[in-house]
C-alpha cells in the first residue's frame, strides 16, 4: 500500500475505496495446494479475481503437508515414507514444471501419516506425531536425514525450528510449557524452557516461528478458550483469541503479509488486530502470502481476505473442486 499521507481527507477515503489494500501491482507469484493425493498450484491474482483456475496439477497420493522456502528456492512434500524436494527454478505464472525430486527416506519402522512440515533456517523439520519422532534434512536437500531427540518430551507436543544466530533449535510446545533446546542434545545450549500461564487443558494445536522478530507463537486453549501464547526473548505472554467454546485452531503466518489465526472463525493478529470474523465456520487450512492476503479453505470453499482493511476485507469466495488440507506462496519471476 503506498503512503498516502497528507492529502485531503475526502480524496484521501475516495482512494482507499478504490484500493485492493495489498499489492500494487500484484505480486507475481502461485499458490500450491496439497490435498486428496495431488497437489495444484494457482496464480494468486487468479484466486484473487475469483477465476481458481490450476496451471499445473501433480499427482501426489499420500502427500501429508508440503512447504516451501524462497531461499533454497524448493518446495518440499512429506509422505508417510519419505520427504520429497523439487526445485523452483522455471516456476511461473503459467507453467510449473515437475522435475525429478530429491528424496530422503524415513526409516522402516516409521509411519508419518498425520505428520507436518517446519521450515528453519537451514533445517527443514519433519515431525510424525504418531510415530513419535521427528527427523532433520537439510533445506538444500543434501545428506541424510538426522533424527531429533524427543526425549523428556510428552505425546502431543508441537514442534517447530527456531533459529538462534547459525542455529536451528527444536522448539517444542506442551500443555505445560514452551522452550527450545539443541535438536540433538536435550540437555545442550542454548536452551530455553517457560510455563504457560495459563496452563492449557487442549492441544497444543500448533507452535510456528516469526523468523525475522524471532518469535515463537503457540495456539492452546484452555476449557474455556482458545490462547495464543508468545515467547520473546525470555518473556512469555498469553492472549485469547478466537471465540468461546474452543477447537482445534491453526496459525497463518508470513513475517511480511501479516498473521491470523483459524479455526471456528478466523482472527486476524498482524498487521492489525481484528475482531473475530465468521466465527460460525470451520477453517482447516489457511495461508498469509507476502502479498498480504490471507486465503483460508473451508471444505472445498477458498475464501480470500485482504488483511490492509481493518477489519479484514472479504474480496472472493469460490468453489476449488477439492479440499485442500495445506497451503504454500511460491513468488514466482
Amino acid at each position: 500500500m503506498k503512503k498516502l499521507w497528507p492529502l485531503p481527507l475526502a480524496l484521501l477515503g475516495l482512494i482507499l475505496s478504490a484500493c485492493t489494500g495489498s499489492q500494487e501491482p500484484p505480486l507475481p507469484a502461485l499458490v500450491a495446494m496439497g490435498g486428496e493425493g495431488e497437489v495444484r498450484f494457482f496464480r494468486a491474482r487468479d484466486l484473487q479475481g475469483g477465476t481458481p483456475n490450476p496451471v499445473g496439477t501433480w499427482n501426489t497420493p499420500g502427500l501429508q503437508d508440503l512447504a516451501h522456502s524462497q531461499t533454497f528456492g524448493r518446495l518440499y512434500l512429506l509422505f508417510p515414507d519419505r520427504l520429497e524436494a523439487y526445485s523452483t527454478q522455471g516456476f511461473s505464472e503459467t507453467t510449473v514444471p515437475q522435475p525429478s525430486p530429491t528424496q530422503a527416506a524415513f526409516p522402516n519402522n516409521v509411519d508419518c501419516t498425520g505428520g507436518y512440515l517446519r521450515l528453519g533456517q537451514n533445517l527443514l523439520l519433519a515431525h510424525c506425531p504418531g510415530a513419535g519422532r521427528a527427523f532433520l534434512w537439510s533445506l538444500d536437500a543434501s545428506g541424510n536425514l538426522e533424527e531429533a531427540d524427543l526425549t523428556g518430551l510428552p505425546s502431543g507436543v508441537r514442534l517447530a525450528l527456531f533459529s538462534q544466530g547459525t542455529l536451528d533449535l527444536l522448539a517444542y510446545m506442551s500443555p505445560q510449557a514452551l522452550g527450545y533446546r539443541p535438536p540433538q542434545n536435550p540437555s545442550g545450549t542454548p536452551s530455553l524452557e517457560k510455563p504457560l500461564d495459563p496452563q492449557a487443558s487442549q492441544g497444543p494445536y500448533d507452535l510456528q516461528l516469526d523468523r525475522l522478530r524471532g518469535r515463537l507463537f503457540g495456539l492452546a486453549a484452555t476449557a474455556t478458550e482458545v490462547r495464543l501464547y508468545t515467547l520473546e526473548g525470555d518473556s512469555l505472554t498469553s492472549q485469547k483469541v478466537l471465540g468461546d467454546f474452543p477447537q482445534p485452531s491453526h496459525l497463518a503466518l508470513d513475517p511480511v503479509g501479516g498473521m491470523a489465526v483459524y479455526g471456528r472463525g478466523f482472527q486476524v493478529l498482524l498487521p492489525k488486530e481484528s475482531s473475530v470474523q465468521q466465527e460460525f465456520r470451520t477453517y482447516t487450512a489457511g495461508l498469509v502470502g507476502q502479498d498480504g492476503y490471507l486465503y483460508l479453505v473451508q471444505g472445498q470453499t477458498l475464501e480470500v481476505h485482504d488483511l490492509v482493511p481493518s477489519p479484514p476485507h472479504l474480496l472472493r469466495s469460490q468453489a476449488l473442486g477439492f479440499s485442500p488440507t495445506s497451503l504454500a506462496f511460491i513468488p514466482v519471476e
